[in-house]
């Protein structure tokens, strides 16, 4: 990807640079523009207000060409063209996005003093797409006869993204309707090879005259098929913003792409079982969460799911029954509590199957894990259970066995699923887990001890100290580790910012470190990536895109993850990502100087250097606006502004006393620039200072200098 550096740049005029940049469009429009659609006046304000005075040439576009021989049918949708014809400037796009991107190219230009033809996205992005020199067009896609959805489901997938690459239209045909053929092309099969690859492994094979994708049985062709289309140059990637809705396909331009036996490989999941909160489920784009390899997010059949609070479905039976009161837990000592629990249980499964739905298919777990609560019992049978065991995980445990032995004998290949969370995190010292329990370990803020959102959760680069470490989590989940069968250990693994939404967390080289680690203990079967979203969390559209590749590649080496991270920011934030990346690596550096901190509850400026973060300062001010002006469309602005909007409430922060409260007339006026910056870019995009899932803090309802962005949270809450 092409970037526009310094040797335009250093032609500009910084101060008035950035003054054009932060200005906001107006209504009015130059003399020198005149448009040609309705859906123009946009772009022609946005375009006389970056370039003011500098605008003296006459200007023509729109989305419609007016009369010039500029043929819109073959541009993309961001497609457009910039031309010199007859002493004008023709800009022209073929929807009101690719006119947004052309006015930004073309003011980039024209500050650089020089305006060249520029044609962005017309034709195919690749021009020639072959396997073993043979074109695409020549083959067809074939799927298994019996196949019920999957399989076709990634046919057509494959269909599709191959005329969106290169414009071919691939047959799709099922095996019988393709041995009728009497001239058969060449094929793309698609086919499962059960037990072999399992559930959902994947095995590419090309040939002269044939692309084979085997997979598993559920969702191993689906995940052939997408990781065939990223050789192909196609990416999936969360873009920085607030929903999961916010998605970028992104497609590398290449005059050829062949196909040939060097891509044959058979791939399988480091994690069986893999999903993420709140960051790559279906929805308006579909599917994201298959194209991520995440298992949990799209067809979901053949899961074991992660254990989360199971009993709430038998509240109410449990409370009509007089065996728990609404608060804390129920005895899990009490036979008629386990008696009640077990008969429900029982009677779920049943009316699943009764339903039509299949053991290990539609139905692998019944989730029996505790409330979301406190308050464990103390009865004396309890007590004799926690004195055994040394923890409330016994009786807890013994009490999931118990299902779980009543589930095995009744529906055999059902499992009962246990959370490990807020006072059974520690695994018991006699008890084990039956062959049919899983394990869900939750790796959150325990009861004494917060986790550390610096260091690998194995805890191994961990100081000792109570109430920030990772000791205590690495320390019991390899004891879970030691006693689970077969593979049963699922983790809910939290990498968040948390509470102190203002600033992102610089916590993307610990992510790395602890899915390595988790990956490398071989019996994490299960994980549930908790990622967060929310306006102005910007980097967990990252956290959870690398977390998934993860998951999926545990052997991935530091410089891929590396080059992972930097293709993520070269595809969401274009040639602004030259001024962006450096501050992510740099946030990195400072945080990594705190040594243990969490990224719960704990305030921003105890989770960086203050003193290093207040060097930089400066630096990054220039290069967030730099970012601003490169920006090729009003969505990477957008991205800028909101990930510059945590820089500015983090640096003012503790820039603040010295720079405002102490400092001399220029300091102050400097420093206020960018204050006012910050408390725009939040009022603008209602941005979360902090929010403790009860109430939520905003900024102030109009700006006062004289109070530092600390003091923010909870003094204006809605």
């Amino acid at each position: 990807m092409k970037k526009l550096l310094s040797l335009i740049l250093a032609a500009i005029i910084l101060a008035a640079v950035l003054a054009s940049c932060a200005a906001a469009p107006g209504a009015a429009i130059s003399a020198n523009i005149r448009v040609t659609s309705s859906d123009a006046s946009d772009a022609a304000a946005w375009l006389t207000e970056r370039l003011g005075d500098r605008l003296t040439d006459s200007v023509v576009l729109g989305t419609a060409t007016d009369g010039y021989a500029l043929d819109l049918s073959a541009l993309e949708n961001d497609g457009y063209f910039i031309r010199a014809c007859g002493g004008e400037d023709v800009l022209f796009a073929k929807t009101a996005d690719g006119l947004d991107r052309a006015v930004r190219k073309y003011a980039k230009m024209v500050e650089a003093g020089a305006v060249a033809d520029v044609t962005f996205h017309e034709g195919y992005r690749v021009k020639s797409l072959t396997v073993c020199g043979e074109d695409i067009s020549a083959f067809a896609v074939v799927v298994d006869d019996d196949d019920k959805y999957c399989q076709s489901f990634a046919a057509s997938e494959l269909v599709s993204y191959i005329e969106k690459t290169c414009g071919a239209r691939l047959a799709k045909y099922t095996a019988a309707e393709y041995g009728a053929l009497e001239e058969k092309p060449a094929v793309i099969r698609l086919t499962t090879d059960y037990p072999a690859l399992g559930d959902e492994a994947f095995r590419i094979t090309v040939a002269e005259d044939a692309i084979t994708i085997a997979g598993g049985r559920y969702r191993g062709c689906m995940y052939g098929v997408y990781d065939l289309l990223e050789d192909i140059g196609w990416r999936f990637v969360n873009a920085p913003l607030d929903s999961a809705s916010s998605y970028i396909e992104y497609l590398y331009e290449n005059e050829n792409v062949d196909l040939t036996p060097a891509l044959d490989r058979e791939e399988r999941p480091a994690i069986g079982y893999r999903t993420i909160h709140g960051g790559t489920g279906s929805g308006a784009n579909g599917n994201i969460g298959a194209k991520y390899r995440v298992s949990g997010a799209a067809f979901g059949y053949g899961l074991t799911g992660i254990a989360c609070h199971g009993i709430e479905h038998y509240k109410s039976e449990l409370m009509d029954a007089g065996l728990f009161s609404g608060k804390g837990q129920p005895c899990f000592t009490d036979p008629d509590v386990i008696d009640l629990v077990t008969e429900l249980s029982l009677e779920r499964v049943g009316n699943s199957v009764r339903s039509g739905a299949v053991i290990g298919r539609d139905i692998v777990t019944v989730d029996v894990a505790q409330f979301d609560d406190g308050g464990f019992c103390r009865c004396k049978r309890c007590q004799d259970a926690i004195k055994l065991d040394g923890s409330d995980s016994g009786p807890v445990l013994a009490f999931t066995n118990a299902v779980a032995a009543a589930l095995d004998e009744e529906f055999p290949g059902v499992y009962a699923s246990m959370l490990a969370y807020s006072g059974t995190n520690m695994p018991p010292a006699k008890t084990k887990p039956l062959d049919n329990v899983r394990i869900s370990y939750c790796i959150y803020v325990g009861q004494s001890s917060f986790s550390c959102s610096n260091h690998s959760v194995s805890g191994d680069e961990c100081l000792t100290q109570t109430g920030m470490t990772n000791k205590k989590f690495g320390n019991e989940l390899k004891g879970w580790a030691s006693i689970c069968n077969n593979d049963n250990l699922d983790v809910w693994y939290y990498p968040f910012t948390c509470y102190g939404w203002g600033f992102d967390s610089p916590i993307a080289d610990q992510v790395f470190e602890s899915m390595k680690w988790l990956t490398s203990l071989g019996c994490v079967n299960g994980m549930m990536f908790h990622s967060n979203t929310g306006t102005g969390v910007v980097l967990h559209s990252l956290i959870s895109y690398v977390g998934s590749k993860l998951m999926w590649n545990g052997d991935m080496t530091k410089e891929e993850y590396d080059d992972c991270v930097k293709e993520w920011f070269d595809i969401c934030y274009g040639e602004s990502s030259d001024y962006i990346y450096p501050y992510f690596r740099q946030c990195i550096i400072a945080g990594d100087r705190m040594g243990c901190w969490c990224s719960y509850f704990t305030a921003n400026d105890q989770k960086v250097d203050n003193e290093y973060m207040a060097a930089h300062f400066d630096k990054w001010w220039e290069d967030f606006n730099l970012a601003l002006c490169v920006a090729e469309s009003a969505a990477q602005y957008k991205y800028v502004e909101l990930y510059m909007g945590g820089m500015l409430y983090i640096c003012c922060g503790i820039t603040y006393d010295e720079r405002y409260t102490n400092g001399g007339e220029a300091s102050r006026s400097a420093f206020l620039e960018r204050y006012s910056a910050l408390y725009g870019i939040f009022k603008k995009y209602n941005v979360r200072v902090y929010d403790d899932f009860v109430k939520v803090d905003y900024v102030p309802g109009t700006f006062d200098p004289d109070v530092s962005p600390f003091t923010w949270p909870r003094n204006n809450r809605r």
